[in-house]
Order: C-alpha cells, then structure tokens, then sequence
C-alpha cells in the first residue's frame, strides 16, 4: 500500500510540473501566456516559432536556469521574442516569460509557475510593470531601478537578476546573429 502511494505522489507530481521546452502548457499556463502576448503587441494570432536550445555561461548571465527562446511571428513576420526561463527563489525554482519586441526591449513579464509557498508576492502586475521598457539589462538594479516587495526578499532580488541576466542574454544572442 505504501508504495503504491510513493508512486501515485510522483506521477502527480511529474504530470504537474511544467516543462519549459515541451511547450505542452496547462490551460491556465497558456491563457496567461495568449494574453501576455496580445497584451504586449496588441494582436491576436501571434505564432511562436522555437529556436534552437542555447547555450550560454552560466556565470556570464547567473541568475537563470532552463533558458527557451521562441520568434514571435505575426503574418509571416517578426514582431518579438519570447524569452521563457527558470529562477530560484529560497528552495524552488519559478517559471516565467519576457516579452521583448525586436529591439529586445521588454514588454511585458509574467509568472507562469510560482511553486515556492513563500514570495509570491512577485507575481503582482503592478510590480513586474517595472521591468517594461528596460533594455540590454539596463535599469535593472533590485532596491535602486526596481522596487522591494514586502513577503518576496529572496524571489524579487531573484527574478530581478533572472531578467537582467536574461536581457543581456537576447542581446548578446542577437548581436551574434543567433535569434
């Protein structure tokens, strides 16, 4: 009976987890992702096309984990990226998504899977408001360009230092012709 248990926990667990490179999103996932998007380049229809697995220094660009990048596509044409990534707040990893427009500004930040009980206060839309318009991991400082929040003192440094990180990533990327 134990075991039968043991295995029922984990195959609830794995059904539940989210992979960031299957793109095999639960429907909730995916409502917020369609509505980021359409959010941020005001249209419907927008197709991700997936690039290519990057490889990156993970001391050049800390912070980040799990890195996929997907073309955003509208009527055959480039409109942005798509910048899905992993960081760790205290003991869990949370998912997210950067919008970036063709100059690889940021648009627009989501959560897409917060699984820490604590912090997830970082999934409030006023405060990821902050990292819209950024550029190139600019104004990206935690307590000087983007603001604390009360409850998140590991996740908000944490996702702060993802995002810069994953801004001079898709610069760097693009500067070397590889998105």
């Amino acid at each position: 009976m134990n075991k039968i248990f043991r295995v029922l926990l984990i195959v609830f667990i794995v059904s539940f987890s989210v992979d960031l490179n299957a793109k095999n999103y639960p429907k909730p996932i995916q409502k917020r992702i369609d509505k980021a998007v359409k959010t941020a380049f005001g249209t419907e229809g927008v197709k991700f096309v997936d690039l290519p697995e990057v490889s990156y220094d993970f001391d050049s660009f800390p912070g980040i984990e799990k890195v996929s990048i997907s073309k955003l596509m509208n009527e055959g044409k480039a409109v942005g990226i798509a910048g899905f990534a992993s960081s760790k707040g205290k003991n869990d990893l949370f998912d997210y998504l950067v919008l970036f427009d063709e100059s690889m500004t940021i648009k627009k930040v989501v959560i897409l899977v917060y699984r820490s009980s604590y912090g997830g206060e970082i999934m409030a839309k006023y405060w990821l408001k902050q990292f819209e318009g950024k550029h190139n991991g600019e104004q990206l400082e935690f307590n000087k360009d983007i603001d604390s929040i009360s409850g998140a003192t590991i996740s908000a440094p944490a996702i702060t230092t993802g995002i810069k990180s994953l801004s001079l990533l898709m610069v760097h990327l693009k500067e070397t012709g590889k998105i």
